[in-house]
Parts: structure tokens; C-alpha cells; sequence
């Protein structure tokens, strides 16, 4: 082997490496995040929403209203899915699509109350007047007094005539970005934006290259010790 022929050996040896190290880097982090995104339910992944700060830097995305889930950590895995807050006597509501969260003047949680305990399918809305609380889903509105044992449900028309009072609405349309959001954008690249489709052929590419650079540089170390070719 020829002098010039160590040296070309060398310097596609070094590129080699680096490309294998970006190569291994992303595998890496692909096995990882599947394995996540695998056990996503199972960790509650797909429940827990990002904190308001990474949700703000990776997704550009400002959070409207109070975060419950810095505010109330209380509530767990539900806390994306908390809408609003109402006073009691001695404490608070927390409101949830799933629900009451009912704590106490310190802040811990005493009940939880499912909305189906309320005669409700789901907690839509709720707002209070004076020592009476009014819930409402999609179908019927319930009112109750502080102690929350014994709702009753309201006819049509007492229910329409709530309609222009100062209600706490839960946003559908706002749909909290959760951790498995989070591991099945970054396994797909898709943090690169229009640039994900590219990125990912990159890579395809690079494999190829480091499966024939690596076939070369055996072929020519073979070679470079006397061995002759390999078969």
C-alpha cells in the first residue's frame, strides 16, 4: 500500500467513525422512545400532558388560563384535563371533565368526586351563586348545595335560564399535549417540521454508506497486511 493509499485509508476511516456515531446516536434514541411510546399507557404517558415550559419551548405553544398541572399537582395524571376552579367554604373545587377534585384550605385533596356522581356523563361546565353550585354536560344541568350529596337535576327550562350566567366552560378544542405526543414526534423526526421526510432518508442513507465504507476499509486493511482480497 502506497503512501497516498494510507492516507486516503485513514481519512475515510475517520469519517466512517463519525458517521457512525450520528448513525448509533439516533438508533439510540429511536429504541428509546419506542420502547416509551410501547409502555405508554402503562406509564401513564399518554395521560400526563408536558409542562408549560417544554410544551412552550418544543411546541411554541403559550398556555391559555391557569396550568393545573403546576398549580394542582394534587390531581395527578388529570391535571391537563382541569378546567377551573370554584370556591367552598372551607377550601375548593377543582373541575375536571372526569370530575370534582375537592381539597381542603391547604390545598390537599380530601374527595373525588366522579361526574357520574353528579348524574353527569361528563363535566362540561359549572359555575356557583351564592351556597348553590350548578354543574352541566351535554345532555342536563344539576344543582347543589356546598356538601355536594345530594344534586338535583334541573328541569329544561330552569337550565335555560342559566344560560347567560358567568359559566366555566371546559375547551375541547384545546387538547393537552401529552409525554407519548412528545416520544412519537421526536421517533419520527417530526421536530424537524418539513424537514422530517429528509432527515429520515438521511439517515437511510447514511447506513448504507457506513455497510459499504465499513466492506472497503475491511477490503483494504486485508489488502494493506498482505492478506490479498477477501472472498
Amino acid at each position: 500500500m502506497t503512501v497516498d493509499q494510507a492516507k486516503r485509508r485513514k481519512a475515510a476511516a475517520r469519517w466512517h467513525r463519525r458517521i457512525a456515531l450520528f448513525v448509533a446516536a439516533w438508533l439510540a434514541a429511536l429504541a428509546l422512545s419506542g420502547v416509551l411510546v410501547n409502555h405508554a399507557h402503562d406509564l401513564g404517558l399518554d395521560r400526563k400532558p408536558l409542562a408549560t415550559p417544554l410544551q412552550r419551548w418544543v411546541y411554541g405553544i403559550e398556555s391559555e388560563g391557569e396550568d393545573f398541572c403546576e398549580t394542582a399537582p394534587i390531581t395527578g395524571a388529570e391535571c391537563g384535563h382541569v378546567f377551573g376552579r370554584l370556591a367552598l367554604p372551607a377550601g375548593e373545587l377543582l373541575l375536571a371533565a372526569g370530575g370534582l377534585f375537592l381539597l381542603d384550605g391547604s390545598g390537599q385533596l380530601i374527595e373525588r368526586l366522579a361526574a357520574s356522581q353528579l348524574g353527569l356523563v361528563s363535566l362540561q361546565a359549572a359555575y356557583r351563586e351564592a351556597d348553590r353550585f350548578y354543574f352541566r354536560d351535554a345532555e342536563r344541568t344539576v344543582v347543589s348545595d356546598p356538601d355536594l350529596l345530594n344534586p338535583a337535576v334541573l328541569s329544561a327550562g330552569e337550565a335555560a335560564a342559566l344560560d347567560s350566567r358567568d359559566w366555566l366552560v371546559r375547551d375541547d378544542s384545546a387538547t393537552a399535549i401529552t409525554w407519548e405526543r412528545l416520544l412519537l414526534d421526536l421517533h419520527a423526526a417530526r421536530f424537524l417540521g418539513p424537514f422530517a421526510k429528509a432527515f429520515n432518508d438521511l439517515v437511510a442513507l447514511l447506513i448504507i454508506v457506513l455497510a459499504v465504507s465499513g466492506y472497503r476499509l475491511h477490503r483494504l486493511k486485508r489488502n494493506g497486511n498482505g492478506q490479498g482480497p477477501s472472498v
